[in-house]
C-alpha cells in the first residue's frame, strides 16, 4: 500500500459510497451504477469515482463505505486507484470558521499583492511532476500521495533559464487556484520548449505532463471527459515513447483509464471509438488487469445492448 500516513490526509471532504440491495452504487447520493450489479462490482465501479475526484484534490481523499446491512467501513482512496481500510473512524471535521469581513482595500492597485506569500521568483526551474511534496517549488500532479522511484537526473533537472520566468508565473497561478490560467501557461512553455528542443524532450515532455495534471483536476468541472482522456492517453504516448520514467507514467495511464471509465457513461458510443488506446497503454502490466477488465465489460455491455 503506497498511501501516505492517514493522519495526514484532511478530514474533508468525506465520500459516502452506498451499495443498495439491488446492486446500485452511489456516491454521496448521486447514482454511479445501474441495477444489477453484484456488490463487489458496484463498490469497484464506486470507487473508480472517488479516484477520480481524488485526482480533482490531487491528493488521497477520505471515504465512508456503507454496505446494505447497515456495516461501514472507513477507507482511504488515492488518486493511483490505491485503497486503504482504516481501523478506525474518520476524524471529526473541524468546525467551520466564522465568516469574517474582507480586509480593507490596500491603496495600491497592484491585484498581485494577496498573492506575494507564494514566493514564485524562488521557484526553481523545474518541470518535473514525479514527486509528492506540494510547493511553489514543484505543482502538484495528479498522483500526489504514491511513492515513486529515483528519478533519472535528466528527467528531474531544471528547465534552462530562459524558460525561469514562464515557469515560475505557472507555478504562481496553480497556487493560487487558477487551474485555467497555469493551464494555458503550461501549453505556452510546452510549445517553446518543443521547438526548442523537440517534442521528446525531457522537459517539454515534464511540462505536458504538467498540462494534463492540471486538466485533470478541472474536469469534474468543466465535464470534457473525452477532451481529458484523449489528453492522458496522448501524454502517456509521448512518455512512452521518449522514454520517460515508467512510475509517472503509469499514474497518466491510470487517470486516462479513469476518465474513460467516466465518458463510458457519458458518451457510450465515443468511450467505443476510443477504447483501444486505453487498453494498449494498459497492456499486461498487473497492476493495470482490473482496469483493463473494466473496459472489457464495459465494452461487452455496449455490444449486448
Amino acid at each position: 500500500m503506497t498511501i501516505t500516513d492517514p493522519d495526514q490526509i484532511p478530514a474533508t471532504p468525506i465520500y459516502t459510497i452506498t451499495v443498495s440491495s439491488n446492486g446500485v452504487a452511489a456516491v454521496n447520493g448521486e447514482e454511479v451504477t445501474e441495477p444489477g450489479l453484484d456488490a463487489n462490482e458496484a463498490r469497484v465501479r464506486a470507487l473508480a469515482e472517488v479516484r477520480i475526484k481524488a485526482a480533482f484534490h490531487g491528493r488521497p481523499v477520505r471515504v465512508l463505505a456503507k454496505e446494505a446491512d447497515g456495516a461501514a467501513w472507513p477507507l482511504i482512496v488515492d488518486v493511483n486507484g490505491d485503497v486503504m481500510t482504516l481501523d478506525r473512524p474518520h476524524p471529526t471535521p473541524p468546525a467551520p470558521v466564522p465568516a469574517q469581513a474582507p480586509p480593507a482595500a490596500p491603496s495600491s492597485p497592484a491585484a498581485a499583492e494577496p498573492v506575494v506569500t507564494l514566493a514564485p521568483q524562488e521557484a526553481p526551474q523545474r518541470a518535473a511532476v514525479g514527486t509528492q511534496t506540494r510547493t511553489a517549488q514543484q505543482p502538484a500532479a495528479p498522483d500526489a500521495g504514491r511513492a515513486t522511484a529515483a528519478v533519472p537526473p535528466e528527467w528531474a533537472a531544471p528547465l534552462p533559464p530562459q524558460y525561469a520566468s514562464v515557469w515560475a508565473e505557472l507555478v504562481a497561478h496553480e497556487k493560487a487556484g487558477r487551474l485555467v490560467e497555469a493551464i494555458v501557461a503550461a501549453a505556452q512553455l510546452e510549445t517553446a520548449l518543443a521547438g526548442a528542443f523537440g517534442p521528446l524532450a525531457p522537459p517539454t515532455v515534464n511540462v505536458m505532463t504538467t498540462r494534463a495534471a492540471f486538466t485533470v483536476r478541472r474536469v469534474e468541472e468543466t465535464e470534457d471527459w473525452a477532451e481529458t482522456m484523449e489528453l492522458l492517453v496522448q501524454t502517456a504516448q509521448r512518455r512512452r515513447e521518449a522514454g520517460a520514467p515508467e512510475d509517472e507514467t503509469q499514474r497518466v495511464i491510470s487517470n486516462a483509464h479513469a476518465a474513460w471509465i467516466r465518458l463510458a457513461v457519458e458518451d457510450p458510443e465515443y468511450a467505443r471509438e476510443t477504447a483501444e488506446p486505453v487498453l494498449v497503454l494498459l497492456g499486461d502490466h498487473p497492476e493495470n488487469k482490473r482496469r483493463a477488465q473494466a473496459v472489457i465489460r464495459v465494452l461487452e455491455r455496449g455490444a449486448a445492448a
